[in-house]
C-alpha cells in the first residue's frame, strides 16, 4: 500500500466523524420541524365563555415569588437560538380575591432545589410560598414536576392542604415519569383529583385547560382579573417566551433525554400560542421559567412581586 492513501484515508475518517458530530449536534440541539399536519384546540371565546360559568367576585391582583434561579444555556430551552445562557426562575402565583387566594405553582424545597444544583435558592420567598399554601382557598399545579408540585409535597401541613388542592389524575400519580417525587407515606388517602377533558372553571375567572405532552398532567391555567384583564399561565408548554414568539420548543436534549416531551404534542401546543399571541396581544402570556419576562411583568405591574397581604 502507497504511503500516500494513509493521509487522505486519515482524511476521509476524520471528515465523516466532523459530519456525524455536526449533525448529532444539529439534531440535538437545533432540529424544530414543526408538524405539517394536526391542532392543539385553544379557542379563546370558548375559554372566556368557561371563565363566566361561575358568578362571583374575580381576582382582583396577581402576586409571584420566586424561589430559585439557575442559568442554563439559553439553546437547550429554545432550540435553535443561541448559547449564551439565560435565568431560568421557578416561580409560584398568588391569585388574590376578595375572600381569598389561589395558588398556582409551588416551587419546590430546598432539599429537592439543592439536588437539582440551583444557582441561587431564595428561603425567604420559599417560606412565604408555604404561608400561602397555608390560606389558600385552592392550589393548582400546571404539571407535576418537581418544580411546580414539590412546595406542596414538601409542606408539613399535606394532609390539610390537600382538600383545597386540585389535581388531575396524571399530577396525582405516585410512580413513573409523571411523579419524580415520592407523596408521603399516606398522605393520598381519601383525596380524588379531578379528572376532566378540554377545560373546566374551577373559580370566577380561572379555567384550567388541559394540555399534556410536556408531561401526562400538564395543564395551562387561564385567569381573567376583575378589570378584564387576561392570563394564560403556560406552565412549561412554553418555559420561555421565545418558545411562543419564535414557534420553538425545548431541545432534543431535554425533551428526548431529560424531560421525556411528547414532541409533537407540545409543538402543536406551542404553533397554537402563536397564533394567540397574534391574535389576542393583550394576553399575558405567563412562561413557566422565564426570569426575563418574569420582571417586565412585574415593572408593568400585570404581576405584583411578592406574597404580601
Amino acid at each position: 500500500m502507497r504511503a500516500g492513501k494513509w493521509p487522505a484515508r486519515l482524511a476521509k475518517g476524520l471528515l465523516a466523524i466532523v459530519l456525524i458530530l455536526a449533525a448529532a449536534v444539529y439534531w440535538l440541539f437545533y432540529d424544530n420541524r414543526l408538524p405539517p399536519t394536526g391542532s392543539f384546540p385553544l379557542d379563546i371565546a370558548a375559554i372566556r365563555a368557561e371563565a363566566a360559568r361561575i358568578p362571583g367576585d374575580k381576582a382582583r391582583l396577581i402576586q409571584v415569588e420566586t424561589v430559585s434561579h439557575s442559568w442554563k444555556p439559553g439553546i437547550a430551552m429554545v432550540a435553535g437560538t443561541g448559547w449564551a445562557k439565560i435565568d431560568l426562575v421557578r416561580n409560584s402565583y398568588r391569585l388574590v380575591f376578595p375572600t381569598g387566594s389561589i395558588i398556582i405553582d409551588t416551587g419546590f424545597d430546598p432539599k429537592t432545589a439543592a439536588a437539582d444544583k440551583v444557582d441561587r435558592f431564595d428561603d425567604a420567598a420559599y417560606r412565604r410560598v408555604q404561608a400561602a399554601l397555608d390560606g389558600a382557598m385552592r392550589i393548582v399545579v400546571t404539571h407535576e414536576h418537581a418544580d411546580h408540585i414539590g412546595g406542596l409535597l414538601a409542606s408539613p401541613h399535606l394532609p390539610r392542604l390537600l382538600p383545597h388542592t386540585i389535581l388531575n389524575p396524571e399530577q396525582f400519580a405516585e410512580s413513573g415519569r409523571s411523579a419524580p417525587l415520592a407523596w408521603p407515606k399516606g398522605s393520598r388517602a381519601g383525596f380524588r383529583p379531578l379528572d376532566y377533558q378540554g377545560m373546566i372553571a374551577i373559580a370566577p375567572g380561572v379555567v384550567l385547560i388541559r394540555a399534556p405532552g410536556h408531561t401526562p398532567g400538564s395543564q395551562m391555567v387561564y385567569v381573567q382579573r376583575a378589570d378584564g384583564q387576561e392570563y394564560l399561565f403556560m406552565g412549561d408548554v412554553a418555559s420561555e417566551a421565545d418558545n411562543v414568539r419564535l414557534e420553538r420548543i425545548r431541545s432534543r436534549l431535554v425533551t428526548d433525554f431529560m424531560t421525556h416531551d411528547d414532541r409533537r404534542a407540545v409543538m402543536l401546543q406551542t404553533m397554537a400560542l402563536h397564533r394567540l399571541a397574534a391574535a389576542e396581544p393583550r394576553i399575558a402570556l405567563v412562561p413557566g421559567h422565564d426570569a426575563v419576562a418574569t420582571a417586565a411583568f412585574e415593572r408593568s405591574g400585570l404581576l405584583v412581586p411578592g406574597f404580601r397581604d
